[in-house]
């Protein structure tokens, strides 16, 4: 009966112990991209959330959401923002969770956190073991598949909170289109109201400053963070294809099963346009590349489609002249990854960026 959530990643720490010097650091500002994402048969339903703002108050999020497929894979809308706002006290010591969005809520929802356990949660769990906590939860849901009926009404279970295992478990995200793998604690949730019971699993970034939720299994369903963005700076993917001419592009995000970029994409074309013009003389083949799922036909085009429609908005909405770019799809002929999970998955749903030095 979990809803709509969607999570973050911060900087590591273990137990409250010094983190890693290698652990990757993703600070909580404005501009981070979250991805998450549920399985179905038609495919892996990815969900989009921005970090709009952070600051002293709190931290405001936003969900632009889109699909095309008629209500076959959910019963949201076909287009969708929906926002919350949690204050900083709440980040600091909530004892309770709603990450639901229903179309009627306010974005605020006072004494909860939404993408994360409180720091306060965090500590006692650590120290305790168990805790009293509370989730929001939508009414007469079906699990993560149902993934929150907007509509639905909201009920508040209140159960315990446990620390499943004493000892910290990788988890492996897509940092800026990179494989790494981040250290996550195990938690497990039972909740009640009246007749109604659920029993939830989380894993939380092992970071004692903003321990985020990664990952959610309620039943037979998952929700899983597969990709996290920091805001796009250009010097990385300029150095890349400077030396070997091929870089994947960060931050391109396309609404479910088709090629229409979402909003939260405008950032990295931003970046990559002032790249091309930095380098005038460089030009540019942009690939699209898909998973497996669906017919290879089917795939083709998408990608063919994707890929296209990266060119276009360069040419059209940031003036690059058309005859420096082209481009081309892939369907899935070039997985990065194996199909067989979320993650891999994920990882070949991609563009990239190809210069003609490339061997």
């Amino acid at each position: 009966m979990w809803a709509i959530a969607f999570t973050l990643l911060a900087m590591p720490a273990l137990s409250g112990r010094a983190a890693a010097q290698s652990a990757p650091q993703v600070p909580l500002i404005t501009g981070l991209t979250i991805v998450s994402a549920l399985h179905f048969p038609e495919g892996d339903r990815e969900n989009i959330v921005t970090v709009k703002e952070a600051s002293s108050a709190g931290v405001r999020y936003t969900w632009n959401y889109k699909q095309h497929d008629g209500g076959k894979v959910s019963n949201l809308p076909d287009r969708a923002e929906f926002r919350r706002f949690v204050r900083a006290s709440d980040l600091a010591g909530a004892p309770r969770l709603d990450a639901v969005f229903p179309s009627n809520a306010p974005e605020e929802s006072p004494g909860f956190t939404a993408f994360s356990i409180s720091r306060a949660a965090y500590q006692r769990l650590l120290a305790e073991k168990q805790m009293p906590y509370t989730i929001t939860t939508v009414e007469g849901g079906s699990g993560l598949g149902k993934l929150g009926n907007v509509f639905a009404s909201r009920m508040t279970m209140r159960g315990t909170l446990a620390l499943a295992s004493p000892r910290p478990e990788p988890m492996s995200v897509l940092l800026n289109g990179a494989r790494v793998n981040v250290p996550t604690l195990h938690l497990k949730g039972s909740f009640a109201l009246g007749d109604e019971k659920d029993v939830l699993d989380m894993w939380v970034l092992a970071d004692s400053t903003h321990p985020l939720i990664l990952r959610a299994v309620d039943g037979t369903d998952v929700l899983q963070t597969i990709r996290i963005d920091l805001p796009p700076k250009d010097v990385e993917i300029e150095r890349v294809l400077a030396t070997v001419c091929r870089a994947e592009l960060p931050g391109i995000y396309f609404a479910f099963n088709s090629a229409v970029l979402e909003p939260a994409s405008e950032p990295a074309l931003s970046e990559m346009s002032r790249l091309l013009a930095k380098h005038a003389d460089w030009t540019m083949a942009i690939e699209g590349h898909t998973d497996n799922i669906g017919g290879d036909a089917s795939n083709q085009t998408l990608s063919t489609h994707r890929a296209e429609a990266v060119r276009s908005a360069l040419v059209t909405r940031y003036h690059i002249a058309a005859a420096r770019l082209r481009s081309e799809g892939f369907g899935a002929k070039r997985p990065r990854e194996p199909n067989t999970t979320i993650e891999g998955r994920a990882r070949n749903r991609r563009v990239e960026l190809v210069r003609p030095c490339a061997k």
